[in-house]
């Protein structure tokens, strides 16, 4: 069940069951020129959907749909965050939820950007050090890409055959009949002022062979993959 849906006593009565919170966090980020902007909030949002009705004792915060990035930051739709926002977001947020008295949360981000994720684990560390609550981040991206089907795909990455078939699956109203091959270009050790030389296309990989299907497997792949999370780490 999505929190924003819940009335206050609902919402009360849930906690004091005892639950979990999902924050799905997202990004507003473009993904070459067939994807959606919001590919990296409509995923998690999707699978802690997923993950929330097939276990009655979690719940779903309302998606974050900004991030920070680097190698997208200047492509057109990017909508970016500094790092320290993005950290003090994820401690306002978390700690917000201790208030309310949640003891277990999970952050699911779509997004798997290095400097994002650091800046989600340091916001989870200072409310770890800080509150009696237990705090998992998960990125979903990664989870997804470990499927046996694609987990040896050389070149796949940032809106390829991966994401599009996930979004195929999940959203296939807003995925263009475009199905492009990107590459990601290294810099090596420069540190460049535009990191987007690194996607000439906006995105990597072969996205010809995309499909619902694949997405579907992919996704279910994740959903069962995030159960076993929470079972594991927070219940």
């Amino acid at each position: 069940m999505r929190i924003e849906d819940m009335t206050r006593d609902a919402f009360r009565r849930k906690v004091a069951e005892g639950c979990v919170v999902i924050l799905p966090f997202g990004a507003t980020e473009a993904h070459g020129a067939h994807l959606p902007l919001g590919t990296d909030t409509f995923q998690p949002a999707h699978v802690a959907d997923a993950v929330a009705e097939r276990m009655g004792n979690v719940l779903v915060a309302p998606a974050m749909p900004y991030g920070n990035h680097s190698s997208t930051k200047n492509m057109p739709g990017t909508i970016w965050l500094a790092f320290d926002t993005v950290r003090a977001f994820t401690r306002d947020v978390l700690t917000a939820l201790h208030g309310d008295g949640v003891r277990a949360a999970m952050i699911l981000s779509g997004h798997a950007g290095s400097s994002h994720l650091c800046a989600i684990k340091e916001g989870c560390k200072d409310v770890v050090d800080a509150c009696d609550m237990k705090v998992s981040l998960v990125s979903e991206y990664d989870v997804g890409a470990s499927h046996p089907k694609v987990r040896d795909l050389a070149g796949d990455g940032h809106g390829g055959l991966v994401e599009t078939s996930r979004m195929l699956d999940i959203k296939p109203e807003a995925v263009t009949a475009d199905r492009p091959v990107g590459t990601y270009s290294s810099t090596g050790s420069l540190v460049v002022r535009d990191a987007s030389v690194c996607f000439p296309e906006g995105m990597a990989g072969d996205t010809g062979p995309a499909s619902a299907e694949l997405g579907r497997e992919i996704n279910s792949y994740i959903i069962d993959s995030i159960v076993g999370v929470i079972r594991r780490d927070l219940l």
